[in-house]
């Protein structure tokens, strides 16, 4: 029998682990699977390995693991497979971070949207990621933001929290303008504190909610589920 397992990065915040909670709760109540599960990759429980127990205790003989993860990086292409290879009493299908969507481009738009941003000559886009030493994660990352600038017609940048070009930097840059800066995170947190602390006193800046765990995911979540092909095991997946 077939199960779907989702994880989660997890949080030191009990607040954010919570709102992935009740999220993913409304993913599992829209599927038709017999079995399903939820876990963290670390900081919170339950975690792969207790989500893979769970399953097997089910009846599970396969499982697809569906990273709900903004983008490709170290945990989805490295540290969530590790973790799923220790287990060989089961096959698992490994699905893609939810990446580059058009339901992903309608979330960030919607950001913009609530923060007052309407299109006009004096302003543009500052994006804001994570940054990783996974090549594949900045390809998508820029593709998302081309998607963006067309959809809006105006300017969008892109920086990082921890590889360059940095934040930052890219924001003093664009000084004269007004700035509108979206943070491509699910969890809100540290991150976003971090980010509008040090840019809040910067004549121009204008602050927007970061993704979060919007329901217009929902269907972005079935659509990374209904992807992972039976014919596509772990051992297939190549980590970079």
């Amino acid at each position: 029998m077939e199960a779907i397992i989702y994880i989660a990065h997890g949080s030191r915040r009990e607040a954010a682990n919570e709102k992935f909670r009740i999220f993913i709760k409304k993913v599992m109540e829209q599927s038709t699977a017999a079995i399903q599960a939820y876990g963290y990759l670390e900081h919170a429980e339950p975690s792969i390995n207790q989500a893979i127990a769970r399953c097997i205790e089910q009846g599970a003989d396969e499982i697809k693991v569906v990273p709900v993860f903004l983008l490709p990086g170290i945990h989805a292409n490295i540290d969530i497979p590790v973790e799923l290879e220790k287990h060989q009493n089961i096959v698992c299908h490994y699905g893609k971070p939810l990446g580059v969507d058009d339901i992903m481009t309608e979330i960030l738009v919607t950001r913009l949207a609530e923060a007052g941003f309407a299109k006009r000559e004096e302003e543009t886009v500052l994006l804001v990621g994570h940054g990783s030493r996974v090549p594949e994660a900045e390809v998508e990352f820029e593709k998302l933001a081309k998607r963006l600038a067309k959809k809006i017609d105006r300017a969008v940048h892109t920086a990082y929290l921890t590889t360059s070009p940095f934040y930052h930097e890219t924001a003093e840059r664009l000084l004269g303008q007004k700035v509108y800066i979206l943070p491509h995170f699910l969890f809100s947190g540290g991150y976003n504190i971090k980010i509008k602390k040090e840019l809040d006193k910067t004549d121009g800046m204008i602050f927007c909610s970061p993704v979060g765990f919007d329901d217009k995911l929902i269907s972005l979540i079935e659509k990374r589920t209904s992807e992972v092909g039976n014919d596509h095991k772990l051992s297939d997946y190549v980590t970079a």
